[in-house]
């Protein structure tokens, strides 16, 4: 009988750990969450208990502690990835490459918030209790009515778990939508299996055929329509014996082709220079202290309801969002498991295509990130990292100015036609201790803002390193000769980690940040020296980054590929890790099925359904096309052929 009661104490543990996890990530508790903790917990009580009953209790109380040990440990590092790093992990995630960041382990633990220790304190309880239980012997509890309270549990969590419980078995990459329907618990055990255990998964989706896509064009003197030659493809698509890569290929023939627009061309034949900016964010734009960012903003195309989501893997999972505008992983790092992938629709591979020499530089290397690979997989012909460029190694990240200085002659010198791809490191944190060029800019800052916290500052300062490597890029530019020839585009990979959302917000002057999913915001600016923009308030994000520039160099590339839409069209929508969505009628809140409208939004809720599915479906596809590197099967599609070509 007494192991009867090891059980219930167990049980009560290990809910406690779910209910205190459940409080500080989600605030509040639903009365189903709660009823499927329950059914969870139970089970896993019950199986523990039966394990456990074979052995000796002193046995059996070590491995009871040591189970609510664990489980608390692991809620605790889930909490601090969730506030760190913006995302829940998986030990897939860190099979594939946690190693890369173990160095930051301590930084990690010390920025902790306290109570992300209360998820320990079941397993710090534990023990004083069970030795109370077996001292004081007249404690007893039947198996009859331990067996109806169970009983009783089991009841309520059966009746209370049905509802939205497809939504857990729909949302295997949905960390959000599991833990929060599951508990952490659960989640654990889950997470586990998917290291062993590889879950395949039909793709099924319904599928309507865009008859537009058929129609012949009326010529008319300026035609906005793009008509492409899909004969190969229908053929390979009734050829075809893999269900998923013949799904795939209805759905991507079955899509919407984008028009051209007014926009078309606008930069067709001119270089073009692409940043992944660390952390860039509006709270480190000054007029005074960031000219050069500031100048390009106020006189190049600036959308200033650009999106940053945040993926399973932070900088990596953002800029393949962006060169592919494909939708990642949201188990696992994507770009850990695609360096071997035709990735030739990308951005980069659009611009080979079109002729150009293409480079990508970074002033680190492939600790993070297999970027060496990832390039060529991406029809990058020249990469250059931290390991061939002399590029000084200071504390808290290099120098972005430096590694402007060092490559440039490597394009402006010898290319007619060129595609660069900077990726920064300077603004990286820490923001909340010392650093080099976190401290370099110090005191200019604090002659316009002596008053702004250290952190901030710091990170400013940070910010003017990347001001400076614009500027050096603009002289060299400007030099040669090439500067009104040349468009600069560059966007964050997330907002700044590791700072207090409340000065990310406080401290932005130029968007609203407190409105909701504000704190994603992120800058996007395109700028050439000899053209005027304007601000484009159309809500984007990094996946329609690419179909925006490449039509506006005219670059031959099929819309129906990819998943984010020209920011220009005016159509785009905002896909968030967790299922959400937004446009410029408002947010749809994927766990709580819910939409919040904008002002004089009009939005039906038929309109609300039908792009919710068109969402999912989306989703589905990019990770299943990933999956099976279906560029590899269709690697036409890469150029596309247009009707009536050749």
């Amino acid at each position: 009988m007494k192991r009867n009661l090891n059980g219930v104490l167990l049980f009560i543990c290990l809910l406690c750990i779910d209910l205190i996890f459940y409080l500080i990530a989600f605030s509040s508790l639903s009365f189903y969450a709660l009823g499927r903790m329950l059914l969870i917990d139970i089970a896993l009580a019950a199986l523990f208990s039966f394990l456990l009953s074979k052995t000796n209790k002193k046995i059996e109380t070590i491995f009871s502690f040591i189970i609510i040990l664990i489980l608390g440990i692991y809620a605790y590092i889930q909490l601090e990835f969730k506030n760190f790093l913006e995302t829940y992990y998986s030990f897939k995630a860190v099979a594939d490459g946690g190693f890369r960041v173990s160095e930051f382990v301590w930084y990690f633990i010390k920025n902790a918030k306290w109570y992300y220790y209360l998820t320990l304190l079941p397993a710090i309880i534990y023990l004083p209790i069970k030795i109370i239980l077996i001292k004081h012997k007249k404690i007893k509890i039947t198996n009859f009515l331990l067996s109806i309270v169970c009983s009783m549990l089991l009841l309520l969590s059966f009746l209370v778990s049905e509802p939205q419980l497809k939504e857990v078995i729909n949302n295997q990459e949905n960390f959000d939508i599991i833990i929060a329907h599951t508990g952490i618990n659960s989640f654990l055990f889950e997470d586990i299996s998917s290291i062993f255990i590889k879950h395949e998964t039909s793709l099924k989706i319904d599928i309507v055929e865009n008859e537009d896509n058929q129609e012949e064009e009326i010529v008319t003197e300026k035609s906005y329509k793009r008509l492409f030659d899909d004969s190969r493809w229908r053929r390979d698509l009734e050829n075809e014996t893999d269900d998923t890569i013949k799904t795939i290929d209805s759905y991507l023939l079955s899509r919407p082709i984008e028009d051209k627009n007014d926009m078309t061309g606008r930069y067709e034949g001119y270089n073009f220079i692409y940043f992944l900016v660390e952390s860039l964010d509006y709270m480190g734009i000054d007029e005074q202290l960031t000219p050069t960012i500031w100048k390009m903003m106020k006189e190049g195309y600036f959308f200033s309801n650009h999106y940053t989501p945040v993926f399973s893997c932070g900088t990596g999972d953002s800029e393949f969002a962006a060169m592919n505008s494909f939708m990642p992983y949201g188990s696992s790092c994507t770009v850990y498991s695609v360096t071997n992938n035709n990735l030739r629709t990308s951005i980069a591979g659009l611009f080979k295509n079109a002729g150009y020499s293409t480079y990508e530089f970074h002033n680190w290397d492939d600790t993070f990130y297999k970027r060496s690979e990832l390039s060529k997989a991406y029809g990058i012909d020249t990469y250059k990292d931290i390991n061939d460029l002399d590029i000084k190694i200071v504390y808290g990240w290099q120098s972005d100015s430096l590694l402007a200085e060092k490559t440039m002659e490597d394009y402006i010198l010898h290319d007619d036609k060129f595609f660069v791809y900077y990726v920064t490191s300077t603004m990286h944190w820490p923001y909340d201790e010392d650093s080099y060029y976190g401290n370099y800019y110090l005191d200019e800052i604090n002659e316009v803002h002596p008053d702004y916290p250290l952190a901030v500052k710091r990170y400013i300062s940070k910010t003017m390193e990347f001001d400076k490597m614009l500027e050096v890029l603009i002289d060299g530019l400007e030099k040669a000769g090439k500067l009104d020839n040349t468009v600069f585009c560059f966007w964050p990979d997330h907002h700044p980690f590791n700072i207090s959302s409340d000065y990310v917000r406080k401290y932005t002057s130029i968007v609203d940040r407190y409105q909701p999913y504000g704190y994603y915001m992120g800058p996007l600016i395109i700028y050439n020296a000899a053209d005027k923009g304007r601000e484009i308030k159309s809500v984007c994000s990094t996946l329609d980054q690419l179909p925006t520039v490449v039509n506006l160099f005219d670059l031959n590339y099929d819309p129906r590929l990819y998943v984010g839409n020209d920011i220009f069209n005016d159509n785009c929508r905002v896909i968030m890790a967790n299922g959400d969505w937004i446009n410029n009628d408002g947010i749809y809140i994927y766990a709580s099925d819910e939409f919040i409208p904008f002002d004089n939004s009009d939005i039906t809720a038929e309109e609300i359904e039908k792009i919710t599915n068109e969402v999912r479906n989306t989703v589905k596809v990019s990770r299943a096309l990933i999956a099976n590197d279906y560029f590899s099967k269709r690697s036409y599609l890469n150029n596309p052929k247009k009707k009536n070509d050749d």
